[in-house]
């Protein structure tokens, strides 16, 4: 769980590209079939019960 004083840390999992390209390559030579999701909005929609911290991005101003 993230504190009030984490607010600044992220963390955003990633994968480097040639262990991408070695699944790749191995679901070809194993002739099978690989398959993609692109859930940008997974966490979008979830229900929260614990307080966010965020800051803007610089330059951005609220609307009056």
């Amino acid at each position: 769980m993230q504190t009030e004083d984490e607010y600044s840390t992220t963390f955003a999992p990633t994968s480097r590209f040639t262990a991408i390209r070695t699944l790749i390559s191995i679901a070809t030579q194993e002739a099978m079939a690989l398959k993609h999701w692109d859930i940008t909005g997974a966490f979008m929609t979830a229900d929260i019960d614990t307080d966010i911290y965020m800051d803007l991005p610089p330059g951005y101003h609220l609307p009056p």
